[in-house]
């Protein structure tokens, strides 16, 4: 493959990416503890999306432009307007939306890096884990999106808020599914479903992937 035509870059950013993302778990139960808290899984959220952006080989100028517009998403998120929930709702709209389409080009860039490389170490295990994290948030953010455009998309119990979706995600990528949280119009069923099916399937074709490298080592 000519390395023009890469989607990913040859740097080793696996490690920092996947620290991130697990200190994005740890503090995401408690970010409706404190707006300061909230205000630093939102920080997690860019720093996710940086570290990923690293493992694209686009030119500088392309990545300067991609880290401003992530740089811009996460000021969309942390703005409050006191007076109007909709403009509030609306720039998270913004900032979810800029994600989603970092997000994706991150988990394509990973995946093709690790769909060529020639034999298992660390970090081709680490940046297969790091896809599958990406997954859970990508459509954490696909779930809020669609929450704006109806508030009435799920359905939640009485101890649960919408920040509750980040939840949701991982209960159905990994097809857990405790019921708790429930879609209740034809995008949110179609987009659960749509996770459920990639948690089957990605883990299947990567671990398929590992031991081949592994067996040709």
């Amino acid at each position: 493959m000519d390395t023009t035509s890469k989607v990913y870059s040859v740097t080793d950013g696996y490690k920092y990416l996947f620290i991130d993302l697990l200190l994005l778990f740890l503090l995401l139960p408690f970010a409706s503890l404190h707006r300061f808290l909230s205000l630093l899984v939102s920080f997690c959220f860019l720093v996710t999306l940086l570290l990923g952006l690293n493992t694209l080989a686009f030119s500088k100028k392309i990545l300067f432009l991609f880290r401003f517009f992530a740089a811009l998403g996460f000021i969309s998120d942390v703005i409050v307007f006191p007076n109007s929930n909709y403009l509030t709702a609306l720039t998270s709209l913004m900032s979810y939306s800029f994600y989603s389409i970092f997000y994706i080009l991150v988990i394509i860039g990973i995946g093709s890096r690790i769909s060529h490389e020639e034999k298992v170490n660390l970090n081709v295990i680490r940046g297969g884990v790091c896809i599958y994290l990406l997954l859970g948030i990508l459509w954490f953010f696909f779930y809020k999106i669609l929450l704006f455009f109806d508030v009435n998309a799920f359905s939640f119990p009485e101890d649960l808020t919408k920040d509750s979706l980040f939840y949701f995600s991982f209960t159905t990528l990994t097809t857990l599914g405790y019921g708790d949280i429930l879609p209740k119009n034809a995008f949110a069923m179609t987009l659960a479903n749509a996770e459920a099916l990639v948690g089957q399937i990605y883990p299947a074709v990567v671990i398929a992937k590992l031991v081949s490298l592994y067996e040709h080592k």
